[in-house]
């Protein structure tokens, strides 16, 4: 009987199938990338066989970490420690690849054997056969770049030979490269630090003593177990909570759905309901009904968004550039957990419609002749559209509520997006910079340029002058991203931060700290701040307008170069020219003569950079899977309302209708329905906007920016979700004969 129920409308129960089946997909998918990272990181600590790893206690993710090599001395001379291993882990970009992992391990290491050599030879300090540094190449990045032993890679503007292919068993680790430490470091721009001490002990039962003496003599590192150190990397934190809130809000979506097809099926089976409960059917029965139907449909749905979440991960897998981010296989816990969510989610979107059935009374239930019946309200407003959406009001509500989700969702995060971008053109941008440069290829969050390659463009011909600067992530106080900003302190700069408390930065040792930062650490001036364990005094309070900055500190050049060890390394630099218009002129004679940096407009910096513009796709990849599935929702409210009107549509045609007639009469309560919910839900962004923005957390790190051009893109995109959803369900009435239609029961 159950399966009776769904197969009734069978284009109703295809299109509530594929809104759960994507919003199954996406968990299943992005779980998959958030499994992949962890294992990773799992990896990088158990699989190299070290007790014990000791990394800066206040950096944000282990690839920001920065240890001095002399520490290690110091630990391998600790009692109890059998053997201290080096570690790098950072980002190159290759070929197609702009995030191509690359780890840096002594060839004489005990951490370096986990790579096994399946073909060619290991890892060596003498130069690769003809020419170029020695490098390793993982099987997965070796067939994924097509390359084998013998070849030649470039990692930014450096030459690696291929000496050897290894594999590990984890694809975080078989889709990246080893090459030596000291190479390592110069792609990472941080000679003479490390990412990690990898530390074997003599005897596990002193772990403890050990890792307690280490803490006491570095008290700015932070030293756990191998097994550990997955859970300690905010990283995957952040990973998991984006995966698990993008799933969540696509099965928000799809639950709306599904309640929207359950409550249409209980409505037309009225007098079947109330039949069934003159023959003796109890309420529990009828509940219990209803939720299999709902159960059943999303138990389908999930096997189908299984289906889909396994396709999208083995397309994306075969990419190059997310391949070495993904699991081997997909856990079977993640199909487990897609499944068991879209159960859930029948369940609970049932529940509402199954007791609205149980309560119907028998004899009132029987009498009910359906929306057609000329039960519709009486408006008085002369729009024959609305009276439509209206004889169905909860059906409407429910579709615009899925609607409206969706265009929260695209508006928030356009806002996201467009505040991010701004905040960045605004940062490199200030102070009357024409130009802005950064290392080629590289991650904005990566990024290192000699200082002498600054002091060389700023003797150029056209330009006034160039300046460098440094930015760093630190965890300061209950802050998990306090940015740091280093500058010259009497560069032209630094000058965009008009100090509204205290006094300007002068010297070393000092900082003068944003406002939001301020509030948000309940510091003032004279107070001290501590960053990777170093004193800071507050010398000033600044306001920039731009919440990324506010957020953070600003210290000296050299203390910052400093702090990330990066001693003569600056992050950007900004140029000012004689003539602003011959920025094109000067920008091309940059780039010629220093390829190892790429240098943009300051006005269009966002949209060279990498990383902004991958941000940017995938709010949009974000906000087109809540569309999809709100679209579903709409082409399956429509089609009902078809249905139901089948007869009423037949004696429109008998009247005399045309077909153009009937498509646009159905086509405009589409666009209504769509344009209401799309209304709906940018209220709800603004609303949503605005508190994210009174956050004191979202305030130190970025400000969403509603725009007028993003409310243009929006509604217009409602509008074309309420076309495209109309749009078969219109065809199909416009085509329906008016003899046929007026027998329909």
């Amino acid at each position: 009987m159950i399966l009776k129920g769904l197969s009734r409308r069978k284009t109703r129960t295809l299109l509530t199938l594929l809104g759960v089946a994507i919003a199954v997909a996406a968990i299943v998918s992005l779980g998959a990338l958030a499994e992949g990272l962890t294992i990773g990181y799992e990896a990088l600590g158990t699989g190299s066989g070290a007790d014990l790893l000791v990394a800066d206690a206040d950096a944000v993710d282990i690839v920001f970490s920065a240890v001095e090599e002399e520490v290690g001395e110091r630990l391998a001379g600790l009692p109890g420690v059998k053997e201290v291993d080096r570690m790098v882990y950072t980002l190159a970009a290759t070929e197609d690849v702009p995030y191509f992992i690359v780890f840096g391990y002594d060839p004489d290491g005990f951490a370096v054997r986990r790579f096994r050599i399946v073909e060619g030879e290991g890892l060596s300090t003498r130069s690769a056969p003809h020419g170029g540094r020695p490098l390793l190449l993982g099987r997965a990045a070796a067939d994924d770049l097509d390359k084998q032993v013998g070849d030649t890679i470039r990692l930014y503007e450096t030459t690696f030979r291929i000496v050897g292919i290894y594999e590990t068993g984890t694809p975080f680790e078989d889709g990246a490269a080893v090459v030596t430490v000291e190479d390592a470091q110069r792609l990472s721009g941080h000679p003479h630090q490390v990412n990690a001490f990898l530390i074997k002990l003599r005897d596990l039962g002193e772990l403890d003593r050990v890792r307690e003496r280490i803490e006491r003599l570095f008290p700015d590192l932070t030293v756990t177990r191998s097994s550990d150190f997955a859970e300690n990397q905010e990283t995957l934190a952040y990973t998991r909570a984006f995966s698990w809130a993008v799933s969540f809000l696509a099965v928000l979506i799809g639950g709306v759905g599904v309640m929207n097809t359950m409550l249409m099926s209980v409505f037309e089976r009225t007098r079947e309901f109330g039949t069934l409960r003159a023959v003796g059917w109890n309420r529990m029965r009828v509940l219990g009904l209803v939720l299999g139907e709902s159960t059943l449909l999303n138990g389908l749905g999930g096997v189908l968004g299984v289906g889909l979440g396994i396709a999208a991960f083995k397309a994306v897998s075969r990419s190059p550039a997310v391949s070495g981010f993904l699991p081997d296989t997909l856990p079977p816990a993640l199909i487990v957990q897609g499944l068991g969510v879209a159960l859930a989610v029948g369940l609970i979107s049932g529940i509402y419609p199954a007791w609205w059935a149980s309560r119907l009374p028998p004899a009132e239930a029987m009498r009910y002749e359906g929306s057609a019946g000329g039960r519709a309200p009486r408006v008085r407003v002369g729009a024959a559209v609305l009276r439509n959406l209206l004889r169905q009001p909860t059906r409407s509500a429910l579709t615009m509520l899925g609607i409206g989700i969706a265009i929260t969702t695209m508006v928030g995060m356009g806002a996201l997006a467009d505040g991010m971008i701004a905040e960045i053109e605004r940062f490199v941008g200030g102070a009357n910079v024409h130009l802005v440069g950064m290392q080629a290829d590289a991650s904005i969050d990566l990024s290192t340029i000699d200082e002498r390659i600054v002091r060389r463009i700023a003797a150029l011909p056209g330009v006034k002058d160039a300046e460098g600067f440094l930015t760093g992530y630190a965890t300061v106080g209950d802050l998990p991203f306090f940015v740091v900003f280093g500058y010259p302190p009497r560069g032209y700069g630094i000058q965009d931060f008009t100090v509204v408390e205290g006094e300007p930065l002068t010297a070393n040792g000092q900082i003068i700290l944003g406002r939001v930062a301020a509030e948000n650490l309940n510091k003032r001036v004279g107070e001290t701040i501590r960053i990777f364990d170093r004193p800071f005094r507050i010398v000033g309070i600044y306001e920039t307008g731009v919440p990324l900055q506010d957020g953070g500190g600003v210290i000296s050049l050299r203390d910052a170069q400093n702090l990330f060890g990066q001693p003569h390394k600056v992050s950007f630099f900004s140029v000012r020219l004689e003539d602003p218009e011959a920025a094109q002129a000067v920008k091309a004679s940059i780039e010629s003569r220093f390829p190892e940096v790429m240098v943009s407009e300051s006005t269009k910096f966002a949209e060279n950079v990498t990383d902004l513009q991958l941000t940017k796709a995938s709010t949009w990849a974000i906000a087109l899977l809540a569309l999809v599935i709100g679209g579903a929702g709409m082409m399956n409210t429509m089609g009902m309302s078809v249905y139901e009107r089948t007869r009423e549509i037949g004696v429109l045609r008998a009247l005399g209708w045309r077909r153009s007639r009937i498509l646009g009469m159905i086509l405009r309560e589409s666009l209504v329905l769509s344009l209401l919910g799309g209304v709906g839900g940018v209220v709800a962004a603004l609303v949503l906007i605005f508190l994210m923005n009174q956050n004191p957390t979202v305030a130190g790190f970025v400000k969403m920016r509603f725009s007028l051009d993003l409310l243009v893109q929006t509604l217009l995109t409602a509008f074309v979700l309420g076309g495209l959803g109309g749009i078969y369900p219109a065809w199909r009435a416009s085509r329906l004969q008016p003899v046929e239609a007026l027998r329909y029961e």
